[in-house]
């Protein structure tokens, strides 16, 4: 697995044309760079709306930008807003949203003074919990739309160049030019796939806040295959989002070809009436993008790809079939020995291989509470008994608090055959189980 999550489309209703001026430059410099986290291949940068510090995941896939959380103990005063509707993937429900603008955007020293954000504050929107980070928001067209952006995946920096004279220098000169369009404010791409026997050219959404690497439609010329498994691929507005997971043979991107890529297949019912352009077929996402080093140019609506070292990687996914997710933080108890030094005016008796709880400080920390948030239906975990809600005690015999979202993540797709020992707590009763990865793609 990469991410289980798929970020945000949203449909605003009625359809809002934001006015707004745009972000403005605010450096003597011709580039302005910004380091981000890279968690489950999607891009989270530190940002400032109106004088508070937030994390927002840069969405090439939204056409508006939307907070959802607000920053523990803080809060943000809005400007000017007004209520709005809402739909996004998931379902056909509409939802109630704020609409603010005249807010203040401060990306390091790329500004806006009137920027609009829509407001959506519901938890079951945060998807916090599934990165272990806090992240407040998305981040979409506005901050691509002037200035050529450069994602470096390797050094996890994000470049925003004033102009385009950098594209003159030798480096720059490896990169691959590559057309896009820039259709109601999102950049779309042609590319070429394998799927069985039939070689389809497709249009995709370059869509860099999906964690997963290709998203494909269904239809008459566009099938998943023989092999496959049903699967919860993400979360929407509106809730989980099914469908089917599988592989493509070969995708071309540009002059660059991956193959025995991982590609999703979401449900029908997911994508209803939600403004999808004609002729799009679906996304391309950060686990293959994240094998380049990236510059998208809205302006010329054109991409530069550069191979990095993350192209060569195989495509991997979760085995295990569960989702785990952080609920909360919780204070546990660590002892800490203490060093004694003989020879400093201090007699120990005894030696210091003696145990005596004088030799022990014990201390209480902050750690983060890790539970099972889904269990796919018929995989290893689910048939040895795993649930939703069930607290995580132990991996193989090491203590959760040693683990971090990412870590385990990178585990349950480590290695077809490898056993997982999982402790577990539910309704306050400890239970361990164990379950056998097993590689089905």
């Amino acid at each position: 697995m990469k991410l289980r999550l798929l970020v945000l489309f949203l449909l605003v209703l009625p359809c809002l044309i934001f006015a707004q001026e745009g972000f403005q430059w605010n450096s003597n410099k011709n580039k302005i760079e910004i380091p981000f986290q890279h968690i489950y291949n999607l891009i989270i940068i530190p940002v400032e709306i109106n004088n508070v510090k937030l994390n927002m995941l840069l969405d090439t896939g939204a056409d508006n930008s939307m907070i959802f959380s607000l920053p523990e103990n803080d809060s943000i005063q809005f400007k000017n807003y007004k209520k709005v509707k809402v739909r996004g993937i998931g379902s056909e429900e509409i939802i109630e949203a704020l609409l603010s603008v005249d807010n203040k955007i401060k990306i390091s020293s790329y500004e806006d003074n009137k920027f609009p954000i829509l407001i959506v504050l519901d938890q079951d929107v945060n998807f916090s919990s599934r990165l272990g980070i806090p992240v407040n928001g998305v981040i979409g067209y506005s901050f691509f739309k002037e200035c050529p952006i450069e994602i470096n995946y390797q050094k996890k920096i994000v470049t925003i160049h004033r102009t385009r004279e950098f594209l003159e220098k030798k480096k720059f000169k490896k990169y691959l030019k590559h057309p896009i369009q820039i259709i109601d404010k999102r950049p779309y791409i042609d590319v070429v796939t394998k799927i069985e026997e039939d070689t389809l050219g497709l249009k995709l959404l370059i869509d860099i806040g999906l964690g997963d690497g290709l998203w494909l439609f269904e239809n008459k010329k566009i099938k998943a295959g023989n092999n496959y498994f049903e699967d919860i691929l993400g979360r929407g507005l509106n809730g989980l989002i099914k469908g089917k997971k599988s592989r493509v043979k070969s995708i071309k991107v540009a002059d660059f070809t991956l193959d025995e890529a991982l590609v999703s297949y979401p449900e029908e019912m997911y994508f209803p009436k939600i403004g999808i352009i004609e002729g799009r077929n679906g996304s391309i996402g950060g686990e293959i993008l994240h094998r380049f080093n990236v510059i998208l140019d809205y302006q010329q609506q054109y991409i530069y790809l550069k191979k990095n070292s993350n192209f060569k990687k195989p495509f991997n996914y979760n085995m295990s079939g569960i989702v785990v997710q952080h609920n909360g933080v919780e204070f546990v108890q660590e002892s800490i020995r203490l060093q004694t030094k003989s020879g400093y005016g201090v007699k120990v008796d005894g030696g210091l291989d003696n145990f005596n709880e004088s030799n022990f400080m014990y201390k209480f920390s902050l750690k983060p509470v890790f539970e099972i948030a889904t269990v796919r239906s018929g995989s290893p975990a689910d048939l040895a008994g795993l649930q939703p809600g069930d607290k995580i005690i132990r991996i193989n015999k090491k203590k959760i608090h040693g683990y971090t979202i990412q870590k385990i993540s990178d585990l349950l797709q480590s290695e077809d055959g490898k056993w997982i020992y999982m402790d577990v707590e539910r309704n306050s009763k400890p239970i361990a189980f164990k379950f056998q990865l097993k590689k089905i793609l």
